[in-house]
């Protein structure tokens, strides 16, 4: 069951304070002085995606757009509210550089994501669009990967959640999950915050159909799937593994960290090809 974080306060070892993302690069780089910041960002809702999960080709959506580009500003943004506000060409530009996530993106004229998302609603709504398509029908991936199995054998789906477990709560990472749903269907989410319990796991997520909160789900081990009353049973993949291996690359190049697991510029291409060869993977 999905509930809303705010009211079961479950995760409250990695999510009981809320942070603002960074409006200096000394905020910005005390997430590597302090591992739980990152995951603190999902707790305040100024920080958060202002409109849901929305358009795309047919209007079926950009769920694993909206998510990565949340991402993305998690791991890249620095806010600038003293600086006057962009034009409609650096606006433009400005999202362009979240999507890509190569660079570290300084907003100006904003305190926070909220405002800016809100305020550029429909340009950003644009780029997922544009983001949506350029990856379907240049890459030809989205389409190919949404029909797989809905349920897996107790052990790998108990497999699976362990890995995801050591990737957000002792790596320090935030996880993007495709959801493999009944049919020509697939959903996106962020996965923030992750709690061990006695027969499973509590799971802190952002779900773009519901953005502006976090939320949880109770994994419970002997499980096959997982089941949303929206969207029935269904199976979460870790995916997009290099694109998180690159935004951090980036943070940390920009505070000055040596990464001995770096990304390198040379190898982003690639990688993003074998990002995509995976989310297209029929499971």
């Amino acid at each position: 069951m999905l509930k809303t974080l705010a009211a079961t306060l479950i995760l409250s070892s990695t999510l009981s304070f809320a942070g603002t993302l960074p409006t200096t690069k000394a905020e910005f780089c005390a997430r590597y002085e302090d591992t739980t910041v990152l995951s603190t960002y999902s707790s305040e809702s100024s920080n958060l995606m202002a409109f849901k999960n929305n358009g795309g080709i047919f209007n079926g959506g950009v769920c694993w757009w909206h998510s990565r580009f949340q991402r993305n500003i998690f791991y890249l943004s620095i806010f600038r509210p003293d600086l006057p506000a962009p034009s409609a060409s650096e606006v433009r530009a400005l999202i362009k550089e979240v999507r890509a996530g190569q660079s570290i993106v300084t907003i100006p004229g904003f305190s926070n994501f909220a405002e800016f998302s809100e305020t550029y609603k429909t340009e950003i709504q644009a780029e997922l669009d544009a983001w949506q398509r350029f990856d379907g029908i240049v890459w030809g991936v989205w389409i190919d990967g949404l029909k797989g199995a809905t349920k897996v054998k107790p052990e790998v789906l108990n497999t699976m959640m362990d890995t995801v477990f050591k990737y957000v709560e002792v790596d320090k990472k935030i996880a993007y999950q495709k959801l493999q749903i009944k049919g020509i269907t697939s959903h996106a989410w962020l996965i923030v915050g992750m709690k061990k319990g006695e027969n499973g796991y509590e799971i802190g997520l952002i779900d773009s159909n519901m953005p502006r909160m976090s939320r949880n789900y109770s994994y419970k081990a002997g499980d096959t799937s997982f089941n949303e009353k929206s969207y029935g049973d269904f199976v979460p993949y870790l995916e997009f593994t290099r694109e998180e291996s690159r935004v951090s690359s980036v943070a940390k190049t920009f505070c000055g960290i040596r990464d001995l697991n770096a990304s390198h510029p040379e190898d982003w291409t690639r990688d993003y090809e074998l990002d995509l060869l995976e989310a297209k993977t029929v499971h």
